[in-house]
């Protein structure tokens, strides 16, 4: 397929047997076209540098690089190339890893083909899925959040001089943080559902961001947005402590 709006696709994977079977899944999807496939980190570099894909499907089981240090570097390598992480084995921490890497979305090997498809079209379009797998698992982001929050505090007053947002736009994004809907918002503030909609409208646009999850996690970032992170206190039971959860992992920001 060599059609204008056909989404290159290159498949990392160090196992052949799951890597061939990958490749066959997306030469059978219309729109889809695989570019090539390797086996390690070199062979990725002169794939990517020669084929020019949009989309990566990394596995986590290249040796050179465990875990996911290879997709945070094909990230700084090729940031117009859009990352899934196809995980041997999923797990939390690997999620948050993912994140922290940069990736579009995050896997494991029992991906069916129709959300293989989404995934790789969504990616190629520039979303973030890993953002809904994020609001899915509270524990991990009360992690990212933490995260971005102790690694903004240092840059905050630079990042907020630069901020594109009016002050109404912030207060509104505060209360997308907070899991408010376009309507609470409204009430909230005395003004109408649509003209909430209107700010968030503006607000992805000034931040160049797809959803109103991105919006959120990026002023976090850049230190225009905090969040209280609210954690159960409770005494340990047979060795048993709380699990740390947030706000955002509740919101609606569909």
């Amino acid at each position: 397929m060599h059609m204008a709006d056909t989404i290159r696709v290159i498949v990392v994977e160090r196992e052949p047997l799951f890597r061939h079977g990958l490749v066959s899944v997306l030469e059978s999807i219309d729109g889809i076209e695989v570019a090539g496939s390797a086996d390690s980190v070199e062979a990725t570099y002169r794939l990517a540098d020669e084929a020019s894909p949009v989309v990566a499907l990394i596995g986590t089981t290249l040796t050179e690089a465990p875990g996911l240090s290879f997709a945070a570097e094909m990230r700084r390598r090729y940031p117009a190339i859009a990352t899934i992480v196809i995980a041997a084995h999923e797990s939390d921490d690997e999620l948050f890893s993912a994140i922290r890497a940069g990736a579009a979305a995050y896997s494991g090997r029992d991906i069916s083909e129709q959300t293989l498809r989404e995934l790789v079209t969504r990616a190629a379009t520039g979303e973030y899925v890993i953002n809904e797998q994020l609001l899915s698992k509270p524990y991990v982001a009360a992690r990212v959040l933490d995260q971005f929050r102790t690694n903004s505090t240092a840059d905050a007053a630079i990042s907020h001089a630069l901020m594109p947002l009016t002050d109404r736009e912030l207060e509104i994004l505060r209360k997308v943080s907070d899991g408010m809907t376009n309507a609470e918002i409204g009430y909230a503030l005395g003004i109408s559902a649509q003209t909430v909609k209107n700010h968030v409208t503006s607000i992805l646009r000034k931040l160049a961001v797809n959803d109103r999850t991105q919006a959120v996690v990026t002023a976090l970032r850049r230190g225009w947005l905090s969040i209280e992170i609210d954690s159960a206190i409770e005494p340990e039971t047979a060795g048993v402590t709380s699990t740390p959860t947030s706000r955002l992992g509740a919101a609606n920001l569909s």
